[in-house]
């Protein structure tokens, strides 16, 4: 079984004890990811994530404090927050994204395996403005149903694609406004920038493309700014830098980019 299956096996198991309606609904209006990336201060939009692990690498800190990460986010002007919530396998819960949403006036987004309907319904109640939909966990009819249901309730829908296979079945049903493609295999969780270079220009006109994982350096950057991506989502490299700010420094080459 590969790491994603395990993901999603557990996932679906604990997913029996959850009841939504029990969750109060978040007095939060909506905030607009999509239009925060477009009027990105840097050369590329910038989704940065809060998460406190991570499988391939473990613990980032103890001292984990999802409210004041996101403030020191927001203080550097990135576009967009992005909150993992699993919690078996990134120690994630969604008392972290609703600490966000309170915290911080940047658009949040929910990251996590969403493998079932009410995980959305369970996003809208908990604050999240956008969410993750991973093509690789849902079937091409699921995929289309779950993302017109998170419009419907007035979240914006991050649609992740990881090879062509994946694109072309996303488009069949949906023109997504957000088109994610990851350079990490979620099967061995191995990272490839080429994934992005490859799948970027296929994106049909009208998608905003944000390229996610394995982003550390400037070099990094001007490769995706080459294949076309208009943003990008970084996780591990905003938890290990010693600042926000000297790590979008690094990235950018202060401006030169």
């Amino acid at each position: 079984m590969t790491i994603l299956n395990e993901i999603v096996k557990t996932k679906k198991e604990n997913l029996r004890n959850v009841n939504i309606r029990a969750l109060p609904p978040t007095d939060k209006p909506k905030r607009p990811l999509v239009s925060s990336l477009k009027q990105a201060e840097y050369p590329l939009g910038v989704i940065a994530e809060v998460k406190k692990a991570s499988p391939s690498k473990g613990v980032f800190t103890n001292d984990f404090s999802p409210d004041a990460i996101a403030k020191r986010y927001e203080s550097v002007n990135v576009s967009g927050i992005s909150v993992l919530t699993d919690f078996e396998y990134f120690q994630g819960q969604n008392a972290d994204l609703t600490a966000v949403k309170e915290a911080v006036d940047t658009p949040v987004l929910r990251k996590d395996f969403i493998c079932d309907e009410k995980m959305i319904t369970e996003s809208d109640k908990i604050g999240a403005d956008a969410v993750l939909l991973i093509a690789a966990i849902l079937e091409e009819r699921q995929f289309a149903e779950y993302y017109e249901y998170a419009r419907e309730l007035g979240l914006e829908v991050l649609t992740e694609v990881h090879n062509e296979k994946e694109l072309e079945q996303v488009y069949k049903h949906v023109s997504p406004e957000l088109i994610g493609i990851n350079n990490r295999d979620l099967h061995t969780f191995s990272t490839d920038m080429s994934i992005t270079e490859s799948l970027a220009p296929l994106v049909p006109d009208g998608s905003f493309v944000i390229s996610e994982s394995g982003i550390h350096n400037a070099g990094h950057i001007r490769r995706l700014k080459k294949a076309g991506a208009g943003g990008m989502l970084i996780g591990e490299g905003f938890m290990l830098a010693e600042s926000p700010q000297l790590f979008l420094n690094q990235l950018f080459d202060g401006g030169e980019n």
